[in-house]
């Protein structure tokens, strides 16, 4: 059995020196030597009758090596968990580790010595009913229903056929034909085809169809008519190329004929529009309508609130617990971690990243404390409530549920989903202690409030990404991958 030595030092650091002893490693070397050779299958030997010596010679330095790394893995996390040593972090490589030379013909003991940064102990301070907290409360104003009321009207009316001034929203329909020189092209292509005027890229082409009505003509370069197009979908969609003609050249200047003019009508605030905007006889008035929007547009600026109340919940408990941790340790470990960081960038971000780490600890301690859990029947429960909200209530529940056993199976949302179910729980736990008093505020405020709080959110996203760049970048920092950095 390893021998571990523990070298507590300042700042939350430590050295751990662990000492691997011949015994503890030889029996499983010879096992995968024996292993190796039945498998070996060398020039002037039967499959598995290759001398030992010659298997030792030839591969027993990299057998030697990958049984040290498994031995160091395995060990060091038993260590680690049987002394409830909580570390942040990973072990790293200790600066004044010897080189070590993998010699399967000499064989002794082999020294490893880790830096180790400790988790902070500390107490949990600011739960309380005397802390005090506001919460946004926005007021939905009679403009913002009639916006949206608006809105939806447009979005269940429909585009009827207008002959007066072309306006911006309108649709008009062209009869397009192509320009050889200054005149039609005899042959040419021709093709009739819908643009929203305001999709319109050429403001020269815009502000001349503005001034047309049904019948009159105008020049234009169809490849840039309508913006963030490319070649290939004006093809398709505005000249109509199938796959026959897919070979045909066809040139870029067209003369077109405004044949119709549409323009959406806002359907009616009548029991077909509340039907399709609330479901069949869900709502049966106008009054019933602004009723529904107003708390729909509620529930959206409540969630927000919510998240801006929890922020408020997670910098007050970060002002009232002062958490020292090992600075010096967690910006090596960052480097290590992550090749791309350099040590200005380190610099720059770490505030961030300590905050989240101390945010993290925190976290840790409510957990622990009100014994916080997430079941994976709820993680499921979560699933579907996802799915039915991405359908809106139109996929039926088969759908539904192989929807969400799929996403069980992804481990990477599973994960996500049960960070943000604990967030939740976590939330609820502290509003339950805490005292939260409403603040009005308007619309237009309460957006520059999240507007600000996003680009906060930004920020500390990018300093929590500091310590890692890919799964891969993480594991070489375990303990499994030590020995290729000192040996």
């Amino acid at each position: 059995m390893p021998n571990f030595v523990r070298e507590d030092k300042e700042n939350l650091s430590a050295q751990l020196t662990m000492t691997l002893e011949k015994g503890d490693y030889l029996p499983k070397l010879d096992a995968e030597l024996k292993k190796y050779r039945k498998k070996a299958h060398m020039k002037g030997f039967r499959k598995g009758k290759t001398p030992m010596g010659v298997i030792r010679k030839m591969y027993g330095q990299a057998i030697l090596a990958e049984v040290i790394n498994d031995a160091l893995q395995k060990e060091l996390t038993k260590y680690l968990t049987d002394e409830k040593i909580e570390i942040l972090g990973q072990p790293l490589p200790s600066e004044d580790q010897k080189e070590l030379d993998f010699d399967v013909n000499n064989l002794g003991a082999f020294e490893f010595k880790f830096d180790l940064g400790l988790a902070p102990e500390f107490e949990l301070n600011g739960l309380s009913a005397d802390s005090t907290f506001q919460r946004y409360a926005v007021e939905v104003s009679a403009e913002m229903l009639d916006k949206e009321i608006e809105q939806a009207r447009k979005k269940f009316g429909n585009h009827e056929s207008v002959d007066d001034a072309i306006q911006d929203d309108d649709i008009v329909t062209l009869n397009a034909e192509e320009l050889e020189a200054d005149a039609i092209k005899e042959n040419g292509w021709a093709s009739t085809f819908d643009i929203l005027v305001n999709r319109i890229g050429d403001e020269g082409v815009k502000k001349e169809i503005l001034s047309k009505k049904i019948g009159d003509k105008i020049r234009f370069n169809v490849f840039e008519l309508e913006m963030n197009s490319n070649p290939e979908s004006v093809r398709k969609y505005l000249l109509n190329v199938t796959e026959a003609d897919e070979a045909v050249e066809i040139g870029e200047n067209f003369e077109g004929t405004i044949q119709e003019i549409k323009r959406l009508a806002p359907a009616q605030l009548d029991q077909e529009f509340f039907d399709k905007a609330f479901g069949e006889g869900n709502v049966k008035s106008e009054e019933e309508a602004r009723a529904k929007y107003e708390e729909e547009i509620s529930k959206y600026y409540d969630k927000q609130a919510e998240s801006l109340l929890f922020r408020d919940f997670q910098d007050f408990l970060l002002e009232q617990n002062d958490i020292s941790l090992p600075d010096e340790f967690l910006k090596r470990w960052i480097k290590t971690s992550n090749e791309q960081a350099s040590d200005e960038v380190i610099e720059q971000e770490y505030e961030n990243f300590s905050k989240n780490l101390q945010w993290s600890l925190i976290k840790g301690k409510i957990v622990s404390k009100f014994e916080l859990s997430v079941s994976e029947e709820e993680i499921f429960e979560g699933f579907k409530t996802r799915v039915r909200q991405y359908f809106q209530g139109y996929g039926n529940e088969h759908i539904v549920l192989n929807t969400a056993n799929r996403l069980m199976e992804d481990q990477k949302q599973v994960e996500q989903l049960y960070q943000e179910l604990m967030s939740d729980k976590l939330f609820e736990v502290v509003r339950d202690i805490v005292k939260v008093e409403d603040k009005k505020i308007e619309a237009e405020a309460f957006d520059e409030v999240i507007k600000k709080a996003h680009d906060e959110v930004i920020a500390a996203q990018q300093a929590a990404q500091l310590s890692t760049t890919s799964e891969e970048s993480e594991e070489a920092t375990e303990a499994e991958e030590i020995t290729e950095d000192i040996s």
